[in-house]
């Protein structure tokens, strides 16, 4: 019984971090190049494959319990993890454009930790499955979100780094891209 509880609240947890995305994709499409277009496209395609994967996987199994409490911790830390940076940028219903600048540059809080601690939190939420369902399948496609969320970071630092500047590429010296203290 708790791996379709499970999967029910790894499905759920998803719907708040499409809701308040710091911008809507059809505004910001124009703004993109088109190998940028391809990776917002397909990024969520690619990690909406997971997830979907990862629920149907996790309805099926029969975890322990305390693996299943590990789970769930991991999961709401992850999305408390996005919240935590999403509230960094602005305002939950406030979204901007690529071509925007930040307000300003974020380097305390989840800033302080990655660079990109929207990308970290959604790589936690994807890893609940991994680590509760244990099929070898769910690793292969959790590699596919982290190298669609390792490019797409790439690609917002190149934009970052001409909107920013020196005082960008003095962060990027100094906290990690994806990884805390690793990458």
């Amino acid at each position: 019984m708790l791996g379709p509880a499970l999967a029910l609240a790894v499905g759920l947890s998803w719907i708040p971090l499409y809701v308040f995305r710091p911008e809507e994709m059809r505004d910001a499409l124009p703004y993109y190049s088109g190998a940028e277009r391809r990776w917002v496209r397909g990024g969520p395609a690619i990690i909406a494959a997971h997830v979907t994967l990862g629920c149907v996987l996790l309805s099926f199994a029969d975890p322990s319990p305390w693996l299943a409490a590990v789970g769930a911790a991991l999961g709401a830390a992850g999305v408390a993890f996005w919240f935590w940076g999403r509230a960094q940028i602005g305002p939950l219903r406030v979204t901007r454009l690529p071509d925007e600048p930040p307000r300003e540059l974020q380097r305390h809080g989840a800033f302080g930790l990655v660079r990109h601690p929207l990308y970290l939190g959604y790589l936690v939420i994807a890893a609940v499955p991994v680590i509760v369902a244990g099929r070898p399948i769910l690793l292969c496609t959790l590699a596919g979100c982290f190298v669609v969320l390792a490019v797409r970071a790439d690609q917002e630092e190149r934009r970052l780094n001409a909107q920013l500047g020196a005082p960008y590429a003095e962060y990027c010296r100094t906290v990690k891209r994806l990884i805390p203290f690793v990458w």
